[in-house]
């Protein structure tokens, strides 16, 4: 009974909180805790062929999956670095699919020997709390990052804005960034030709022009008039995409609606970055390529939690409270 009134009670709150703000990394939680009291609630019923069902998921297709995850990270990183060359950025799919064998690892270590000290039971303790952690809310991430790029959004928009990504040879757009403009143009055809598409994207010190000419550059060779493009070259985040972006479009209009277009793995921190700068803006999202989808989305897991350093510490103190109560002598206990 209590797994179905924490259901229904994070399912109130997920969608009391939705409704209230979309761009919100609180409703991804709300929604995973929901999808997960469900499950619980179910596998607490009486019903011998539902719970037979419940633990072939929790205890078979899960862990398969989360298997079958890790090798997919891991090729997609093995890819990236074929094709693009190694940095730490490749890296990250690699070491994620990693982390998930250590977890298995280290719960069957604990679960199956016996003769493990003390320190080493608390140690493998920590291990399993924190995948559990990075589990829960990297699977939440996802799940809502899914349904907020299908969730409807009106495209009969004022501004469309393009946010910039790396050139190649300091001078041409990258199939990347060709891909979030070719995605504009469409949400430009499909509101009739009378937005505005603002560019926005600065020059880095290895590129010869602004990321924001170079969109521009291609928008007028798609056949783009000069007159439906702005310029925001100064950003170098995609924080300051949105900030800089508002400041241009503040001075032009007031009340406008805005659509602003990145890659589908991208469209949910870049609306929560909208939200913090007070841009009323919702997302679109193009498509990326699949070995470098795993990487830039553990990118974008590790820029948003590091925002919520709390939990970590809490879980981390949680531990470290238990370690020593379990460290400490019987006798002194009595």
């Amino acid at each position: 009974m209590i797994f179905w009134v924490l259901f229904l009670l994070f399912m109130v709150l997920f969608s009391f909180s939705m409704f209230k703000e979309r761009r919100l990394f609180r409703n991804a939680i709300y929604l995973m805790a929901g999808i997960t009291s469900l499950i619980l609630a179910i596998g607490s019923s009486t019903n011998g062929i539902i719970n037979a069902l419940i633990l072939f998921i929790l205890y078979c297709v899960i862990p398969l999956g989360l298997l079958l995850i890790s090798f997919v990270f891991i090729t997609e990183g093995v890819i990236a670095i074929i094709r693009e060359r190694f940095s730490l950025t490749h890296v990250l799919s690699i070491v994620f699919g990693l982390g998930i064998w250590s977890t298995f690892f280290a719960a069957t270590t604990l679960f199956i020997r016996s003769d493990l000290s003390t320190i080493t039971c608390c140690l493998l303790e920590l291990t399993l709390i924190f995948a559990g952690y990075v589990i829960f809310t990297f699977s939440a991430l996802f799940i809502y990052s899914q349904l907020y790029k299908i969730l409807p959004k009106d495209k009969n928009c004022d501004y469309i804005i393009i946010h910039g990504a790396g050139l190649i040879d300091g001078k041409q757009v990258s199939p990347l960034l060709a891909g979030r403009i070719d995605k504009a143009i469409e949400v430009f055809k499909r509101s009739g030709q009378t937005a505005i598409i603002v560019a926005s994207g600065g020059q880095g010190h290895d590129e010869k022009i602004s990321e924001a000419q170079a969109m521009k550059n291609y928008l007028l060779e798609h056949g783009i008039s000069p007159d439906h493009i702005i310029l925001e070259d100064k950003s170098t985040t995609t924080l300051e995409n949105m900030q800089f972006s508002k400041q241009i479009l503040d001075k032009l209009k007031p009340n406008y609606q805005t659509i602003f277009v990145t890659n589908d793995y991208h469209v949910f921190r870049t609306g929560t970055y909208a939200r913090k700068v007070g841009l009323k803006a919702e997302g679109v999202g193009c498509k990326t390529a699949f070995y470098y989808w795993s990487n830039a989305f553990i990118r974008e897991y590790i820029a948003i939690m590091i925002k919520y350093k709390t939990a970590p510490i809490i879980l981390f103190c949680f531990w470290i409270v238990l370690s020593v109560i379990t460290l400490l002598p019987f006798n002194f206990l009595l």
